[in-house]
């Protein structure tokens, strides 16, 4: 009875085991080439992007989670938007239906296929639509956003920013870059920019505690 009950719990073991494994090679993780489209990197310069896309039919203005930026439009179906303050690139809409993202991701993939190769994301409602939300590990400020089909749950459009999904990041967003040599420290004490309103601001650090708007 005692060999009976041992066999017993290595069969459950290994099951158990096999199980595990399995579920491991099903859940996929992300890669830092899933926050780049086609060699263009977010906070690559709109030269950069050019280089690498070629020339874009025109640029105009549109927003874009909330957020004025300025768009190059290579189709109906590419668009590159940069920051009007800097011109870096802050976000990629791709509805391209023959784009392929790492490991065949495309339009029309399912849930399932996107966990294996994303792994689990986080979900987000923006405009009436639903999207899948992956955070760059690296840098979280750096999303990826799969639009998804509301009924059947497939990817309809991609969408790669670095635009604020919370009032935080929104802030910190409309604060804008501050030139650091402006100061000439590692850490400058000194820092401000452009608000997204293009509005100038400025704070001084007086210390770890302290920081004065001027």
């Amino acid at each position: 009875m005692r060999k009976i009950s041992v066999c017993f719990f290595v069969v459950a073991l290994m099951i158990s085991l096999s199980s595990a494994v399995f579920a491991a090679k099903k859940t996929g993780s992300l890669q830092p080439e899933d926050f780049a489209f086609k060699g263009v990197a977010l906070g690559d310069t709109s030269a950069v992007m050019q280089e690498k896309l070629g020339e874009p039919d025109f640029d105009t203005e549109i927003v874009v989670l909330e957020q004025a930026v300025k768009c190059y439009v290579y189709s109906a179906d590419l668009k590159v938007c940069v920051d009007p303050r800097t011109e870096k690139v802050v976000a990629v809409l791709c509805k391209d239906k023959e784009y392929k993202a790492r490991a065949g991701v495309s339009y029309g993939a399912t849930r399932a296929k996107l966990m294996s190769t994303y792994g689990k994301a986080d979900k987000e409602k923006r405009d009436g639509n639903l999207y899948y939300v992956y955070r760059n590990p690296e840098d979280e400020k750096q999303k990826l956003m799969l639009q998804m089909e509301p009924a059947d749950y497939y990817v309809e459009s991609f969408l790669i920013t670095s635009l604020p999904l919370t009032e935080d990041e929104a802030a910190e967003y409309e604060m804008g870059e501050f030139p650091t040599e402006l100061s000439g420290e590692d850490e400058p004490k000194l820092s401000g920019g452009f608000n997204s309103r293009g509005e100038w601001w400025a704070a001084y650090k007086v210390n770890d505690n302290l920081t004065i708007g001027i």
